[in-house]
């Protein structure tokens, strides 16, 4: 039981290409020295990537059960099995409100391409989406990303908005009138306090005229001085940062994702966890200088999106298990993976006995050996040493 207090196309596979000296296939089944103590406080995390609502999938759902889960509730089981789960919902959900960032009400469960839209570049969800991405056991998104302003500054206060009076904390954004609000959250679970920042690259030319977004590049010492501070607290066990970064389409991570990554870990987070490219980028661990061990996840991928090709069909459930002593930070013990697919409107999770040219996609930029089963216990999983593993 989950313990919780308080995110005309061309069809073509991507094959990843990394340099071998960073990325080969042996330091993709990563290893970590922490020990999985049960005298300890340990805790578990998920991230999926991007939850893109797509026309062919909007329609779907307002033909069928009107409930947006109907999309990816063949996943709950993985997404109920950590302590935390987070997701980056990449458009607002802003009631009424429509291309132009007019609003004209409460037009009903509906797909109109003005107010609710899918398409063209231009993203508005009905919020309905945050009440079913909560009962599927999400406890925070990210929504900075390059559609968190394709309904201006009202479809930011507007989502926000909808998912405090759901209690579901939101990062990367703020309302408009909160001019000092924070760009985190911190969730608690069990004994462990998680501190969470979202950040974009971009948001696809359009002005952030109230200063609501937290941009990962733009202002380097602004989100640097906001990890120090946060990841210095006395009550934060660990922070991750979830970058909206990177090029589409491409399973190689950028010179500027890898350099800002490990900044953001050299300034105190624990994890870099990322979204945007549509398609995976491989993980990895880094040591850094104070000797830490920490996770880069430069891209996992669409996990909910109507893009087709197997590369942008299939997606990881990335799991983290967090493992805290005494007064001391919180340290990762071990990480694993479950991969996703979807087919037609509904994404599946992928286990040893499904398809092959998806495992075997996955494997290329996470390893084969941190595989979790659909239905495997996820904390013996995050536990279990691998053989022929080192630590890297």
């Amino acid at each position: 039981m989950r313990s919780k207090i308080l995110f005309i196309l061309i069809v073509w596979s991507i094959e990843p290409v990394f340099a071998e000296d960073e990325f080969e296939s042996r330091s993709l089944d990563l290893s970590y020295e922490t020990s999985c103590d049960t005298r300890n406080d340990l805790i578990t995390l998920s991230f999926v990537g991007d939850i893109l609502i797509h026309q062919a999938l909007y329609r779907s759902v307002v033909a069928g059960s009107q409930h947006f889960s109907q999309i990816w509730k063949k996943t709950d089981g993985l997404i109920n099995k950590a302590d935390i789960s987070v997701g980056n919902l990449e458009g607002p959900a802003a009631l009424g409100v429509d291309r132009q960032g007019r609003d004209r009400g409460d037009i009903g469960f509906v797909y109109d391409g003005e107010v609710y839209s899918g398409t063209n570049f231009l993203f508005n969800y009905h919020p309905r989406i945050l009440s079913d991405l909560k009962k599927s056991g999400y406890d925070l998104l990210t929504v900075a990303n390059n559609h968190v302003l394709d309904r201006y500054s009202l479809g930011i206060d507007k989502t926000i908005l909808a998912a405090r009076q759901l209690n579901l904390p939101v990062v990367g954004a703020r309302h408009s009138q909160e001019r000092n609000a924070p760009f985190y959250q911190i969730v608690q679970t069990q004994n462990m306090k998680i501190a969470f920042i979202g950040c974009t690259e971009m948001t696809n030319g359009n002005p952030d005229t109230k200063d609501q977004v937290l941009f990962c590049y733009k202002n380097p010492k602004r989100i640097l001085a906001m990890i120090k501070e946060i990841s210095s607290r006395p009550e934060v066990d660990a922070l991750v940062v979830l970058p909206h970064w990177g090029r589409e389409y491409t399973s190689t991570p950028e010179d500027q994702q890898k350099a800002f990554a490990k900044q953001y870990l050299e300034a105190g987070a624990s994890l870099v966890m990322g979204s945007h490219p549509h398609v995976l980028q491989p993980w990895q661990k880094y040591v850094t200088r104070d000797g830490r061990e920490t996770l880069i996840g430069y891209s996992l991928g669409n996990f909910v999106a109507g893009q087709y090709g197997l590369a942008r069909k299939a997606g990881v459930v990335a799991y983290v298990g967090l493992s805290k002593e005494g007064s001391q930070k919180a340290k990762i013990f071990g990480v694993g993976y479950t991969p996703t697919y979807r087919e037609g409107n509904e994404v599946f999770p992928i286990g040893g006995r499904d398809s092959r040219s998806v495992l075997n996609h996955v494997a290329a930029l996470f390893g084969s050996k941190r595989r979790i089963e659909p239905t495997g216990a996820l904390l013996e999983a995050l536990c279990a040493k691998v053989s022929g593993v080192e630590n890297q």
